[in-house]
């Protein structure tokens, strides 16, 4: 199997419509009943997550051979604002930043950062009372942030849309278009079911978690994690970091790099105020990957692979703090 296979799900499985941000009030409505703006007032809403996080060291290898540790420390922060311009249509504009920095063991043929800057507009539509709708672009920079210039600009592209079986029910299926990464085009769905006045089973990437509700304040949950994304590496990257130890590479020279990293844990959620929640979650990361290829469009079976072994993997911890105004 490919390495980097688990990254199907990363990027498969986008942001699903947050019916959040369509309904009147009420965390467990699904419904959303949306007024009419009033006259020369736009309603708007808010939202915004911040996270940061650190997993331990794991051993890459190249094929069999082992090469050295890595760790990753990964901080991400997103704002979006969401003017509603009619009955069942929110506008979604705002930016986002994501940053995973590596601890790399001497000579690495790995990029030292991986990081996103980019735009998010698009917008939440409701179809009927029973389908929502998300479409999104995210323009931007994803690199390595050396020596940044126009091939570090991508725009991935999210549909997703959320069926509403009933009020303790929903199907969830999005879609991403992303022309730099090994897998173009990626879709698949999910759910969320509330099976018990206290449980909930939010089967969705790339956050699937079994939710306990304590109290309205306290969740507890169990799940995993996929972190990841596809970048591009500058055009010394080869020349500079080589491609195994000790040894140079211009092939590699303006590459793309899909990163995929997978966690398994348990947290909770507290909501400290009405519209403010502290994550915080720790685990164990199982399997990293990073798949380096030419920069073209769709599957290439010219790539270069490092990851590491299942269950070789590496402690993490991590905290977030999101809102919704």
């Amino acid at each position: 199997m490919k390495p980097n296979l688990s990254s199907l799900l990363l990027i498969a499985l986008l942001c699903p419509l947050n019916t959040g941000s369509l309904r009147a009030d009420g965390k467990d409505a699904v419904t959303p009943t949306i007024a009419p703006p009033p006259e020369n007032d736009v309603p708007i809403s808010q939202e915004f997550n911040a996270e940061s996080s650190f997993t331990g060291k794991s051993t890459m290898k190249q094929g069999s051979a082992s090469l050295g540790g890595v760790d990753n420390n990964n901080s991400s922060l997103d704002y979006v604002v969401s003017p509603q311009i009619e009955d069942g249509v929110l506008l979604r504009l705002g930016l986002n930043w994501e940053r995973n920095s590596f601890g790399l063991f001497s000579n690495a043929p790995l990029p030292n950062t991986l990081q996103a800057a980019n735009a998010v507009i698009g917008a939440d539509f409701v179809l009927n009372d029973k389908i929502l709708m998300r479409a999104e672009l995210h323009p931007g920079i994803y690199s390595d942030f050396v020596n940044v210039t126009g091939n570090d600009f991508d725009m991935p592209v999210q549909v997703g849309g959320t069926y509403l079986w009933n009020k303790n029910f929903q199907i969830i299926f999005g879609l991403q278009l992303d022309l730099k990464s090994d897998y173009p085009l990626i879709g698949l769905p999910g759910i969320r079911w509330q099976f018990a006045d206290k449980w909930v089973l939010s089967a969705i990437p790339p956050k699937p978690q079994l939710q306990y509700e304590v109290n309205n304040s306290l969740t507890l949950y169990t799940g995993a994690e996929i972190l990841g994304g596809t970048y591009h590496l500058n055009d010394t990257f080869g020349a500079n970091h080589g491609h195994g130890p000790g040894t140079t590479n211009s092939q590699l020279n303006g590459n793309i790099v899909d990163f995929t990293e997978f966690r398994v844990g348990a947290g909770l959620t507290w909501k400290f105020f009405p519209n403010l929640s502290l994550d915080v979650s720790a685990g164990y990361m199982p399997y990293r990957s990073f798949d380096i290829h030419a920069d073209r469009i769709g599957y290439d079976t010219h790539s270069t692979s490092f990851h590491n072994n299942l269950g070789d993997g590496a402690p993490y911890g991590e905290i977030g703090i999101s809102g919704s105004f």
